[in-house]
Order: C-alpha cells, then sequence, then structure tokens
C-alpha cells in the first residue's frame, strides 16, 4: 500500500500575509502591545545587565540580538503604536531601576529602532502578500543602524566617549542585529502560523459575510 510523505515546509518562504495598519488604536492593539514592552521590559534587565558587565553599557552586544525579537515583530505587526508601546515602557523601567548609565537616553534610541521599522514596513508591505525574508532582514537592520547611531549619539553625550569609539559601537553591533533578524524571521511565522496575528485574509472574509 502507498503511503504519501508530506513535503516538509520551506523554512525562508515569504511570511503569510497579515493585517498591516500604520496607527491601529483597537484595544485588542494596544493590550497586546503593553503585554509586548513588560515582556521586553524584563528581558531587557537581563540584557542590560549582561551588557553592563561586557562593556560596561556603552556596547549592547547581547541587547541588540534580543530587541529584534520583540520590537521587530511589535512593529511590523501593529505599526506605530506597537512601535512606540514597546520601545518605551522598558526605558520607564531601566530609569527607575537605574540598571545602566545609557537609561535616560533609551527613550530616543529605542524609539529610533521601532518607529523606522514600522514606517519601512508600511512602505514595502503589499496588502495582498506577506514579507520576504530579505525584506525583513532589510527592515532589521536599518531599524539597528538608526537605533546604533542614536545610541552612539548617547554614549558622546552621556559618556563623553570619543568619535572613533562610537563608530567602531556603530559598526561592531550591525552583525548582532542581522543574528536579531534571522531569529525575528523565525518567531514572525511562528506567531502568525499560531493565528495570534490577524491575517488579512480574516478582512476578506468578514468583507465576503456582509
Amino acid at each position: 500500500m502507498a503511503t504519501t510523505t508530506a513535503m516538509p515546509a520551506k523554512r525562508w518562504t515569504t511570511l503569510p500575509n497579515w493585517k498591516f495598519r500604520l496607527l491601529p488604536r483597537d484595544t485588542r492593539t494596544i493590550i497586546t502591545c503593553v503585554f509586548l514592552g513588560l515582556t521586553m521590559a524584563v528581558i531587557s534587565q537581563i540584557t542590560e545587565r549582561l551588557d553592563l558587565a561586557l562593556t560596561g553599557g556603552s556596547i549592547p552586544l547581547v541587547s541588540a540580538i534580543v530587541v529584534c525579537a520583540i520590537w521587530v515583530p511589535s512593529a511590523a505587526f501593529y505599526g506605530l503604536t506597537g512601535a512606540l508601546i514597546t520601545a518605551w515602557i522598558n526605558p520607564v523601567i531601566s530609569n527607575l531601576t537605574a540598571s545602566q548609565p545609557m537609561a535616560p537616553f533609551l527613550f530616543l534610541t529605542n524609539a529610533a529602532h521601532t518607529v523606522p521599522v514600522a514606517l519601512l514596513v508600511w512602505l514595502m508591505k503589499s496588502r495582498a502578500k506577506g514579507m520576504k525574508p530579505w525584506q525583513l532582514i532589510l527592515i532589521g537592520q536599518v531599524g539597528g543602524l538608526c537605533d546604533a547611531l542614536m545610541f552612539g549619539l548617547g554614549n558622546r553625550v552621556i559618556l563623553h566617549l570619543p568619535w572613533d569609539f562610537v563608530t567602531g559601537q556603530i559598526l561592531v553591533v550591525q552583525p548582532c542585529y542581522l543574528i536579531g533578524s534571522l531569529i525575528t524571521y523565525r518567531i514572525m511565522r511562528r506567531l502568525i502560523d499560531t493565528g495570534l496575528v490577524k491575517k488579512e485574509r480574516d478582512l476578506k472574509a468578514a468583507v465576503d459575510a456582509i
């Protein structure tokens, strides 16, 4: 008796389509983004202290990898709402707990990462389909670069580090953001596949049902 073997899904294919709005204001989105922001805050309390031990808090090596896994999905799925909520919850806690010397500047650095991601998804994502891996990686790198530039400015203003060090810091963290983007792709695919993110086809089905 012949048996059919299911073909394994390709690991790096276009992400399934999802419904994207640049500035969603519904309660579900806000609650989800607050939860993501709190999750990021808990994780950051660990990664910031690891970076503090490794580099004195001047180069976010560990944080650069980890933040992509929360910030990019929240901004890509929930637009500027997700970008700003997840970006600004952690700095509040970081300043209250004095987790690192750069804590006062994190409001700017975090927004410098997440806001460009939301805007680039809005510009690059087609309503009819999801995003290709290279698009997500490119968006992640641009967001990471904006983050690193702002973080470098903070190093100069707060820690008074020389420009040579700031330039080196910007270059060093880029591979970390690349690793983070690869991890982010797998997380976003799982989130869409599990139904936690509203798909674009759900909207079409609702229209057809009317």
